[in-house]
């Protein structure tokens, strides 16, 4: 019972705060020199005004804090599909100019992102055996929304080279003239053998830390990708 008085003493007190912050706003000079970029040299404010609504009226206080300052940012572009997959173009351009090397490297990095997405997955969706059994769609939900997307946003972040986005962006380019065979062939495999490392210099880690030997989900994850057949596994 008192945790109960004191959380709503203190609702209470945050509310009364914040209307007395809301109590003031800046007089039309004041904000006429702000818009001007002119600072003035003291603030002036003017009481809000009451308003009377209805026909009982209860009087109600309208009052805003307007804080101006600088200049106002312009809205975002929407860009249209066709400006979006010139785009797309021009990034595939640019990923097919770089080396061998650079290429693989960031690969790893890449490989290991979204290995660490699956990492994350199996640990926190794939450990809810309650879940799954009293909910297996809460339980999928879990295991998706914790694993790629992760993965996913540590790429794009660092900016490494991913197989699947190169094969779309590259390959896009290609097919416009923008990029060689050669450039093509080289971002697909320099790629593929940096993530292929990556993953596996995870896999690794995980193994040898011994993270997820208490995972339910882990074996049975394994198990069930090792049994498939290889066309079954290659189309998926």
């Amino acid at each position: 019972m008192r945790s109960i008085v004191t959380a709503t003493l203190l609702g209470l007190l945050a509310a009364q705060s914040s209307y007395a912050f809301a109590e003031f706003q800046p007089s039309s000079a004041a904000a006429a020199a702000a818009n001007n970029g002119v600072r003035p040299s003291s603030a002036t404010f003017t009481p809000p005004r009451r308003q009377q609504h209805g026909g009982g009226g209860t009087a109600r206080t309208s009052a805003a804090l307007h804080m101006t300052g600088g200049q106002q940012a312009p809205p975002p572009e929407l860009k249209p599909p066709p400006a979006l997959y010139d785009g797309a173009v021009a990034a595939g351009i640019a990923k097919g100019k770089g080396s061998w090397s650079k290429i693989f490297k960031l690969g790893i990095v890449a490989g290991a992102h979204i290995g660490f997405g699956s990492y994350l997955a199996i640990s926190v969706g794939g450990n809810c055996p309650g879940i799954a059994a009293a909910n297996p769609g809460l339980q999928k939900i879990i295991l998706g929304a914790f694993g790629l997307p992760f993965g996913l946003i540590m790429t794009l972040v660092s900016g490494a080279e991913l197989f699947t986005g190169n094969t779309a962006l590259v390959g896009a380019s290609y097919m416009e003239g923008k990029s060689t065979k050669s450039e093509l062939a080289k971002s697909w495999i320099a790629s593929y053998a940096g993530n292929f490392v990556g993953s596996l210099l995870l896999a690794y880690l995980a193994y040898t830390s011994g993270t997820l030997a208490a995972s339910p989900g882990s074996v049975a994850i394994a198990t069930a990708k090792a049994t498939l057949p290889f066309q079954q596994a290659f189309v998926r």
